[in-house]
């Protein structure tokens, strides 16, 4: 069985960043260096590993050509929670109201009662912040909008 390992390091990023890569159908629009762990998929020949392991990783699928990846958050060991399970108990449901609320307050209020989830699952429309432009989204995303 063959192993994919994402790794990148300061050093492997300052050498991507000096090298022109010739190939048209990739793009990286945008990145940062984050910190993460390790988790491991298989499917037919191949294991792939990867995590960032912070906010700005995205449950928003990525794909091209016959691949697909999907990203997430870990918050302490568990899955990775979807945007807007702000109790991450695993369902976006009238339960996350308070949770969204908190959040909406600040970090310190969020973490305050729910320590080992993670407040940016309240950036629902994913601009990077988590503010008063979420609460329509949010809205939208418990009646299954």
């Amino acid at each position: 069985m063959r192993k994919i390992v994402i790794s990148l390091t300061l050093g492997t990023i300052a050498l991507l960043a000096a090298t022109t890569v010739a190939a048209d159908d990739f793009t990286l629009d945008w990145w940062t260096i984050d910190d993460g762990g390790e988790m491991w998929t298989t499917g037919g020949d191949f294991e792939l590993s990867g995590t960032i392991g912070q906010p700005d990783a995205s449950t928003t699928p990525m794909s091209g050509g016959d691949f697909e990846l999907v990203g997430g958050f870990w918050s302490g060991v568990g899955p990775a929670f979807e945007i807007g399970d702000m109790n991450c108990d695993g369902v976006i449901n009238g339960f996350d109201i308070d949770p969204f609320v908190l959040a909406l307050l600040g970090p310190d209020y969020y973490y305050a009662q729910y320590p080992d989830c993670d407040h940016m699952l309240a950036d629902i429309n994913r601009d990077g912040e988590v503010n008063g432009f979420d609460i329509d989204a949010f809205v939208e995303l418990l009646i299954g909008g």
